[in-house]
């Protein structure tokens, strides 16, 4: 793909799937990747699910990047959470069982921080997402007129190249 047809795309996702629910399903679901680390199975899971709640994919791509960028504030809480989770007495053998399985251990549910990050992303889904869906309905009263009408969007839709290369 060219970068004009990414940008369109990206325009085309925040003015047309703007309903709340979509918008909320969209920052919980950003908020619980971003506070994870990405190298792991477990990250491209929750994308792929999250992905199939039909969420609005730009707010989801940038909610992801907000709340990767404040991951180093939540890391060490979540690595204490991930520690205590992990070091229980009472889950060791699932978690020794989980480890010998073939491919869970590629989900890194191992490493404090991914699983602490999993623990909090979970409590923290349904708050996030109404804080979330209370955004879209702002969003899409509010802020979706104003991007559609801003000059930076009218100036790509009235391009002659725009129009040549989409038609």
């Amino acid at each position: 793909m060219n970068p004009v047809s990414l940008i369109r795309q990206f325009i085309k996702g925040l003015l047309k799937e703007n309903e709340p629910y979509q918008i909320g399903l969209a920052v919980a679901f950003g908020m619980v990747i971003g506070i994870i680390p990405k190298d792991n199975l477990t990250a491209q899971l929750i994308l792929i699910i999250s992905l199939c709640f039909k969420t609005n994919i730009p707010m989801l791509l940038v909610s992801i990047f907000l709340f990767s960028s404040l991951s180093f504030i939540t890391d060490p809480l979540t690595d204490k959470i991930g520690y205590f989770i992990l070091t229980l007495d009472s889950l060791k053998p699932l978690f020794t069982k989980l480890y010998n399985t073939p491919v869970l251990p590629w989900t890194g549910f191992n490493n404090t921080v991914l699983m602490g990050g999993f623990i909090t992303g979970i409590i923290l889904f349904w708050p996030v997402y109404r804080c979330g869906k209370r955004f879209g309905n702002f969003y899409k009263n509010k802020l979706a007129t104003k991007i559609s009408n801003s000059k930076f969007v009218k100036v790509i839709k009235a391009s002659w190249l725009f129009e040549w290369y989409f038609k």
